[in-house]
Formats: C-alpha cells, sequence, structure tokens
C-alpha cells in the first residue's frame, strides 16, 4: 500500500490546491474583463474560454506529461529510493498514470452519457415540402455552404446545433411553418455561426473542466455569462454574413416563444436567459458590432504546449522533487 501514497498525494495536491488556486484567479481575471469591457458581448470572446478551461485543463495535463517522463523507459527514478521500488521504473509512477488515464476517461464518459440525445428524432424525408425550403436556403447562400441540417417532426427546441465533432442544425418542422425565408436564413447563419465557433464542442470542454474541478462552482456564472454571450457574437457573425437583422430578431422572437400547442421558454436560437434576449435583441436594433477574434485560443495552445513540454526539462522537474519528498516523509514514518 506504500505505493499508493505518492500518486494520491500528487492527485489531491493537484486538484485540491493548484486547481482551486489557479481558479480564483481565473474568477479575478474575468470579474476584471467584465467590468473593463464596453459591450457584454465580447465577453463571448476566446479569451474568456481559456480562462475558464485553463485551471483545470493545464494542471491535469501537466501532472500527466510528468508522470510520463518519470516512468520513461530505461530512465531511473531517483525519488524512488525506499525499498518497495528496485527496477528503473517507479511502480508508484505507474499508479499515478493509471489514476489519471482512468479518471480522465470517467469524466469524459459520464459527460458524453449526460449530454446523449434524450429523443429520437423523427427526420422529413428530403422530398418533403418543408425541408425543400431549408435546402433552397442553404444552395443559394455561399455563406451556408456545406451546413448539415435535418427537419424534424417535433422537438422541444425549434431550431438547434447537435453533436461535437461533426455537429449538425436541427430544425422543427413547426418552426419553419412559422417562419419566412428570411428568417430561416438568418436563423441558419445564426447556427452555422456556433458551428465555425465550434460552439458546442468549447460548451462540452467547459462543462468537463468545471465538472472535474473542485472549485468549479465559482466560474459556473461567469460559463454561463459566456454561454450567453456567445448567442450575441453569433448574432453580428450572421449579420456580417448578410442576414437580415429585424429578420433574425423576429426570429430569436418566435423561438422564445415557441411550441408546437405551448409555450417553451429559452430555446437554442433565443439563447439562455430573458434579460440576454433583450439585450440581443437591442444589439440587432441598433447594429451588432463586426465580429472580432482575439489571441484567446493561440494563449492557451502555447499554455497546452508548455504544460506537456516543460515536464521533460530535467532542470524544472517539480513533481520529481515533489516525488522525492513524498518518498522521504515515507521513509522518515517508516
Amino acid at each position: 500500500m506504500d505505493e499508493l501514497l505518492f500518486p494520491l498525494a500528487a492527485v489531491a495536491t493537484t486538484f485540491f490546491l493548484v486547481i482551486p488556486l489557479l481558479t480564483l484567479v481565473s474568477r479575478g481575471v474575468l470579474s476584471f474583463v467584465r467590468q473593463r469591457t464596453s459591450s457584454w458581448a465580447s465577453f463571448g470572446s476566446e479569451v474568456t474560454f481559456a480562462w475558464l478551461v485553463a485551471p483545470t485543463l493545464l494542471p491535469v495535463l501537466w501532472l500527466t506529461s510528468s508522470a510520463l517522463h518519470q516512468s520513461e523507459p530505461m530512465r531511473t527514478a531517483e525519488s524512488c529510493f525506499i525499498d518497495h521500488v528496485e527496477a528503473t521504473t517507479c511502480i508508484d509512477t505507474l499508479m499515478l498514470l493509471g489514476l489519471m488515464v482512468v479518471g480522465v476517461a470517467a469524466s469524459v464518459g459520464i459527460r458524453l452519457w449526460r449530454e446523449r440525445p434524450q429523443v429520437v428524432l423523427h427526420r422529413l424525408q428530403s422530398d418533403h415540402e418543408l425541408v425543400r425550403p431549408v435546402e433552397r436556403i442553404i444552395r443559394d447562400d455561399a455563406h451556408l455552404s456545406g451546413l448539415r441540417v435535418v427537419v424534424v417532426r417535433e422537438s422541444s427546441e425549434p431550431i438547434y446545433t447537435l453533436g461535437l465533432l461533426r455537429p449538425i442544425v436541427v430544425v422543427d418542422a413547426c418552426f419553419i411553418r412559422e417562419a419566412d425565408a428570411q428568417m430561416l436564413r438568418a436563423a441558419l447563419l445564426h447556427e452555422h455561426a456556433h458551428i465555425s465557433g465550434f460552439d458546442t464542442l468549447r460548451s462540452f470542454i467547459v462543462r468537463l473542466c468545471l465538472g472535474a474541478n473542485p472549485a468549479g462552482s465559482l466560474l459556473a456564472a461567469d460559463f454561463e455569462r459566456w454561454r450567453n454571450a456567445r448567442e450575441a457574437v453569433c448574432d453580428g457573425e450572421a449579420v456580417h454574413r448578410g442576414g437580415e437583422p429585424l429578420a433574425l430578431a423576429e426570429g430569436i422572437i418566435t423561438a422564445a416563444r415557441f411550441r408546437c400547442g405551448g409555450l417553451v421558454p429559452g430555446a437554442a436560437l433565443c439563447g439562455h436567459g430573458g434579460a440576454a434576449l433583450k439585450l440581443r435583441l437591442a444589439l440587432l436594433l441598433q447594429g451588432p458590432p463586426a465580429p472580432v477574434r482575439t489571441i484567446g485560443h493561440i494563449a492557451l495552445a502555447v499554455g497546452v504546449f508548455a504544460a506537456l513540454t516543460v515536464p521533460h526539462i530535467d532542470s524544472l522537474g517539480l513533481l520529481e522533487h515533489f516525488h522525492f519528498e513524498v518518498e522521504r516523509l515515507l521513509h522518515s514514518l517508516l
């Protein structure tokens, strides 16, 4: 059982000390950004996404990469100096790797299971009278080229994007009956902006990181603000690509009140809250700003690269030093 001390200590220190401290830093930075930005829609930037995932993603990648470095073949594990390790490979380091792999796989699996579609999509055939207008809009608009759309008989949401790596746009037949061509085109451009921004995948990654973060609740409100801001950003991109602002606004209102035989608030097109809905409509009437790209994804990629490569620099073996101290403490207690 002595071999479990280092893996458990490394995981506990990472998840209950390092990650919560970084989460507090991230929350402070996002609060500062929120107060300094001139438009609430700018909170839906790549920088915000980076600060939401970095506190969990970077420490986990660093710990995994460090454990891999310690378990490299033919590498002397100098920190394993107690009798329970006699080979050049550290058994407790291998146990740490096993814990990380099992933990990550379980987290991803549970999240995928929770977010699986709860209903079966009853698709309409391509020759259906309600499918043809949608296909015609996609065919005639270069900005919608390659967009995958499925029209269904009934859905709890009028129009939304589904899927992570190859997302599709799901449109309820009742929404098509209520919308004219301009509204449909603007709504499809809005969903296409979500797909271009990898929003379903990024939202999944954020939920995964916050779920694995013991202090993830501290960033839950900022995640919701980011999601609402992304709706406004996609509104701007839809208008920038030729969508009619008034038609998009009308489509958002229709989606907010949409339901075959009833009302359902907060569908995908209309976002995730009434207050944000009013702000989005005001922006559309005033003229949404042009889309702006930030360096958030580049900065996050640099952080990921550093987390994966720095542990392989022998002079920066922080985990090895921690391993040595844990082994020394264990040795002193035996």
